[in-house]
């Protein structure tokens, strides 16, 4: 029997410790009215889209978002299916319902409605609770509490940096 090797053992924990790590956003957001501004707007009805464009701001609740351009797709009900979000870096913030706060930014940033994800492009950084990750590629997807960063096509190597948890009890 060989010893473990001791990288594929940090691998491992960490793995296991990023559900933990995993976002949640702050349940009452979504039950809160969205303002928008920026510079300029454009409606495409015949394509369900609206796009914002020059110092743009969404606010929802905690979620607070901010870029050069930002693209909201529409179905044919007028329901939320996609958002993209583009800027030098475009950047988010968000509570969970700990009202521990989430960060983000990137180059790229899209949230798919149906599939619950925001996804992460070139340059990207996420945190939460404390934790931090780097990758070009992030993906946090926010129903199943999972994160998923870097890959096969990427040269960029993934960075994280994972806090220890802290004991609920007290020491006096």
């Amino acid at each position: 029997m060989t010893a473990a090797n001791p990288l594929s053992t940090i691998i491992a924990l960490a793995l296991l410790l990023l559900p933990a790590a995993a976002p949640r956003a702050l349940s009452t957001d979504g039950e809160q009215p969205i303002l928008v501004e920026a510079d300029s707007l454009e409606m495409r009805d015949a394509e369900n889209i609206s796009i914002y464009e020059g110092n743009v701001s969404l606010v929802q609740g905690s979620l607070k978002l901010n870029s050069e351009r930002l693209v909201i797709h529409f179905n044919d009900d007028n329901e939320l299916v996609l958002i993209v979000m583009t800027g030098s870096p475009a950047r988010f913030r968000q509570l969970d319902d700990q009202r521990r706060e989430m960060l983000g930014q990137a180059m790229r940033i899209r949230y798919l409605e149906a599939d619950s994800m925001l996804e992460l492009y070139e340059s990207a950084s996420f945190t939460h609770a404390g934790d931090h990750i780097e990758s070009d590629r992030i993906h946090v997807n926010t129903r199943d509490n999972s994160i998923e960063a870097g890959g096969k096509q990427s040269d960029q190597r993934v960075k994280m940096l994972i806090q220890p948890r802290q004991d609920n009890g007290t020491t006096e």
